[in-house]
């Protein structure tokens, strides 16, 4: 077999799974690409945002990763668009050729056309997203502090979240214990009744891949823990002061976190479908160019039931395994297999020993939950410095209801109150 280079664009769990498979064939030639150099945990990235983990603790160097693969490069950039007669990558202007094409860029934000959310949200998708996240909350209690206007006070320490998913839920239980634990204690001039943490979600109820009984759970923990749920609100706009709401109801906010959607991240050049992502053959490649394979949240397969497949970390190390594997199957003349998706269920923290987790039929709530989404965590994430870390915060945290780090990297500044910019329409 002639030596064949396979691109992988993306370093998330489908490109380093693609890659690793890819490995074992020592005829290829692999080149990874990625605009940043490490690979980013992001079931974990709302722990950054609410100050309980470092940013290094959930991300690992590519390159280190690769050291072990003799035939992977890896190629820091940014890809532009692809060329599908020509089969090429464009990276920051630079044409990369491929013979096989494995595209794993997953989503961004979406902010569904709604005015501000993009100029005054803050969203929750990458290692950037979430330190100024954190930067955001620890700056609005310094300034609370400072403020003598009540009203103000109460903006700044008023942290909305948009959406009520697995991400949402978790940063808002994340939130409302550095409310209980953290900000009770480093912030002693402030009233805890004054601070805020609040989740808007459309629907009737949260999670709504889960069963109605482990959301109904979920809704009572965080109900305990401070959060505030406003269930069946829509979003109609976002201020640099506040979010208005559908119902007419407006929540004076300097921290509005939006968890609502995506979008995919599909570049120039390439077929896309509803959400801007990728339509595939069950096979993972693309009908009209077979060579391209996409893995992870940019794919939509619909499954059995007529749904895309869960954009989800499960389905992207799945398709990347798989798309990594056909193409070695066609190399060596053998039947591509199509993509069977093996559910392993769905998993959310909400805090302190409490956590909801369904595995088909079985459904736990409480700590067995927790100590499974815990262990679950720890195995995914990459690198065994990263592992120790993780689990020393982890248990730091959980023994001295203490969030260990609590750093402003950047200290926010935040709007002024003016005629045109009212911090006291209701709320």
């Amino acid at each position: 077999m002639a030596e064949k280079h396979v691109v992988v664009l993306g370093a998330g769990f489908a490109g380093l799974h693609a890659v690793r498979e890819l490995a074992r064939e020592p005829s290829l030639r692999v080149t990874l690409v990625d605009k940043n150099n490490f690979h980013l945990f992001q079931p974990l990235l709302y722990q950054v945002a609410s100050a309980g983990l470092e940013a290094p603790q959930i991300t690992f160097p590519i390159r280190a990763y690769l050291r072990k693969y003799k035939n992977t490069r890896f190629l820091l950039g940014g890809a532009e668009g692809v060329d599908l007669e020509k089969n090429t990558l464009l990276v920051e202007g630079k044409p990369v050729p491929f013979d096989y094409l494995i595209i794993g860029t997953g989503t961004r934000t979406s902010d569904f056309g709604l005015a501000g959310v993009s100029q005054f949200s803050f969203g929750m998708k990458s290692l950037d997203d979430a330190m100024r996240i954190r930067d955001r909350v620890l700056s609005a209690c310094e300034e609370a502090v400072k403020t003598s206007d009540p009203e103000r006070r109460k903006a700044l320490i008023t942290f909305v979240i948009v959406g009520g998913g697995p991400t949402g839920v978790e940063l808002a239980g994340s939130l409302g214990e550095l409310r209980r634990h953290v900000i009770s204690r480093d912030y002693p001039d402030l009233d805890l009744s004054e601070v805020r943490v609040v989740l808007v979600e459309t629907g009737n109820r949260i999670l709504e891949a889960f069963a109605p009984k482990s959301a109904r759970y979920a809704e009572n923990y965080l109900r305990h823990l401070g959060v505030e749920l406003m269930l069946g609100e829509r979003v109609v706009e976002v201020l640099p002061h506040g979010i208005k709401l559908l119902s007419g109801k407006f929540i004076p906010t300097f921290l509005p976190i939006w968890t609502a959607g995506v979008t995919g991240l599909a570049l120039p050049g390439l077929p896309t479908v509803r959400g801007n992502r990728v339509a595939t053959t069950p096979y993972l490649n693309i009908e009209t160019a077979p060579g391209i394979f996409i893995a992870g949240d940019l794919n939509y397969l619909e499954g059995p039931g007529g749904k895309p497949y869960p954009q989800v970390a499960p389905t992207a190390i799945q398709q990347g395994i798989l798309a990594a594997q056909n193409v070695l199957r066609e190399l060596h003349g053998r039947d591509k297999l199509p993509f069977k998706y093996r559910d392993k269920g769905n998993m959310v923290t909400l805090g302190r020993n409490h956590a909801v987790a369904e595995f088909t039929k079985l459904r736990i709530t409480g700590f067995p939950a927790w100590s499974a989404w815990l262990a679950v965590h720890l195995y995914y994430l990459i690198g065994f410095r990263n592992r120790m870390m993780v689990l020393s915060n982890w248990a730091y945290s959980y023994f001295t209801y203490d969030y260990a780090v609590r750093i402003m990297h950047n200290r926010h500044s935040f709007p002024l109150e003016t005629a045109e910019n009212p911090l006291t329409k209701g709320g």
